[in-house]
């Protein structure tokens, strides 16, 4: 007796398979994906009643609680900044700079970065947080426009 032998369509690729693998893909990407917030400072800003967003494009100064200074993502000596600050102006159309010290940084640690930053001719802001539910609490400009 001849047996004979079935012919056997080639097996299609499984899709469910391919979609299960796209959408691991995109999970391991989502997590493994850097989500950057203001990293390298580990400080805590002071609270305030009211705030006011600020659409210009600013030189960023931080001061942690060991006195430390970074202007944008450079750490530098506290006795640079003068210097440094200069150069940061010359990239900028606008002098301004944005003060985020932490909340336990000494009064005169902000004083003399703003003394330097009011040498310069900066607009200077002080960053700080907006107590939520605070009665008193403003948002956006405080005089309504």
């Amino acid at each position: 007796m001849k047996l004979r032998r079935r012919s056997l369509a080639p097996n299609p690729l499984p899709m469910t398979t391919m979609g299960d693998i796209a959408f691991l893909l995109i999970i391991f990407f989502m997590l493994t994906s850097t989500f950057a917030k203001d990293t390298g400072l580990d400080i805590t800003l002071p609270k305030a009643l009211s705030s006011e967003k600020l659409d210009k494009r600013e030189v960023t100064v931080w001061v942690s609680r060991e006195g430390r200074v970074r202007v944008n993502e450079t750490w530098i000596d506290p006795e640079d900044l003068r210097e440094v600050l200069g150069r940061e102006f010359a990239k900028v159309e606008v002098k301004g700079v944005t003060i985020r010290g932490d909340e336990q940084v000494p009064y005169g640690t902000i004083m003399t970065v703003m003394d330097v930053a009011k040498i310069l001719g900066a607009d200077i802001t002080l960053a700080a947080e907006v107590e939520e539910g605070h009665p008193g609490a403003v948002i956006g400009d405080p005089a309504g426009g």
